[in-house]
């Protein structure tokens, strides 16, 4: 989104919301812009548009990221809906079709299948405890994605720089620390 949309998309939030006090000044203007400017302009109007659809309050940064994320994306089916593709995948293909059997799953379905593994959830013998936890694996990677998904790409590499500098200073330290 560039200047003059987010200006736009600025004057359609203090319309929405016109009894609170939405960026008073031009320090909160550029740091919402900074924080929004990756998100085209259509899609953060839509968040916007779902936002004041459901919620009585003014959004914040993000609140409408996540908006904007469920638009692009989509919602994340509920685990539920996960465990009965699982199911489908296991009567459909059985034990010795594992890679047919992961493919034919969702992204999210599948990961959460190959962190409790496909063979294991075959040969079980407690459905019950398989399905408690697949919930829990499937909506913990299920919020990560959610939260990923509203990050802007730039955080995300300066994050990732920044940890990848700590991981070498980390590894330094260890090899000095051998060689004394």
């Amino acid at each position: 989104m560039n200047k003059k949309e987010f200006a736009i998309f600025v004057s359609a939030l203090r319309t929405y919301f016109p009894k609170e006090n939405i960026l008073p000044n031009q320090e909160a203007m550029e740091l919402w812009y900074e924080m929004l400017s990756d998100v085209p302009y259509d899609v953060a109007s839509a968040g916007l548009k779902k936002w004041i659809s459901t919620n009585k309050w003014s959004p914040s940064i993000a609140d409408i990221r996540e908006m904007a994320s469920t638009v692009t994306d989509g919602e994340i089916p509920d685990w539920g809906s996960a465990w009965g593709e699982v199911i489908q995948a296991i009567r459909h293909y059985g034990t010795y079709r594992e890679s047919e059997a992961l493919r034919s799953l969702s992204p999210l379905c599948r990961k959460t299948v190959e962190r409790i593994g496909f063979y294991n959830l075959c040969m079980s013998e407690n459905e019950t405890a398989d399905r408690a936890n697949f919930r829990m694996v499937y909506e913990q990677l299920a919020e990560r994605n959610k939260k990923d998904s509203q990050i802007p790409y730039s955080l995300k590499q300066l994050i990732g720089t920044m940890q990848n500098l700590r991981l070498s200073e980390n590894t330094s330290y260890q090899i000095e620390e051998k060689q004394e």
